[in-house]
């Protein structure tokens, strides 16, 4: 009987599994112990990455809150200074995109427009939670594009912004801005097509409708004055 049952247990698919297991730890305990130190050393290095990575959301976070105090206060220098430092030191991350907006709002408002596309320029693919700020940042860069007489990266820009835009007035409002430089340019029936659109959306007497009453006048006078 006995020599019956080492027969069996010999033959057992699991026991042999598990004899093979056991062989293959004893042969190659050295290379196993290899990898649990590596994967322990990968684990480790990954929660200091990531607790490093919040630290520094968190510092830049408090550094862009104290700049937009200061810009609130009206300290427009230091403010700047500020925004720089975070544009600087937080490159990489949410808080210095956002640094590199107000940098160029800065700017853009001082009518320094080389500084203000400069930062703009460098945004324009940063991913936002808020809407309103790639609209700004293509209104921005409209506005610029027809300082400089180029028309064509105007119409593009604003055509971005529309596109970016999740509130109705302003999509309207940057449409008549679209129809405004394609009447400049005198494509009449674009500039139309989007006026009209507007004043069959836009409520009455508000400032959306009555620049667009305005605009679609201006639009037949100049089919007139062809």
């Amino acid at each position: 009987r006995r020599k019956i049952i080492k027969k069996e247990l010999k033959k057992d698919p699991y026991i042999e599994f598990l004899s093979k297991v056991k062989n293959n730890v004893d042969e190659n305990k050295t290379l196993y112990m290899r990898w649990a130190l590596g994967t322990v050393a990968v684990i480790v290095t990954v929660i200091f990455v990531s607790n490093n990575l919040q630290k520094s959301k968190d510092a830049a976070a408090e550094s862009l809150g104290k700049a937009l105090v200061t810009l609130a206060n009206g300290d427009i220098d230091n403010a700047t200074l500020q925004f720089e430092f975070v544009s600087d030191e937080y490159d990489n991350n949410e808080s210095g995109t956002l640094a590199k907006y107000y940098l160029a709002r800065v700017y853009f408002n001082e009518k320094d427009y080389l500084a203000a596309y400069s930062y703009l320029n460098e945004i324009t693919d940063a991913s936002f939670k808020l809407a309103q700020f790639p609209v700004s940042i293509y209104k921005m860069l409209a506005f610029i594009a027809l300082e400089d007489g180029d028309q064509a990266a105007a119409m593009d820009y604003y055509e971005q912004a529309m596109a970016k835009s999740e509130i109705v007035q302003q999509e309207q409002s940057i449409s008549l801005d679209l129809a405004d430089v394609l009447l400049t340019k005198g494509d009449f029936g674009r500039s139309l097509e989007l006026v009209e659109k507007v004043l069959e959306e836009a409520t009455l007497r508000t400032p959306v409708h009555n620049r667009a009453e305005e605009l679609i006048g201006r639009i037949q006078f100049a089919q007139s004055s062809r």
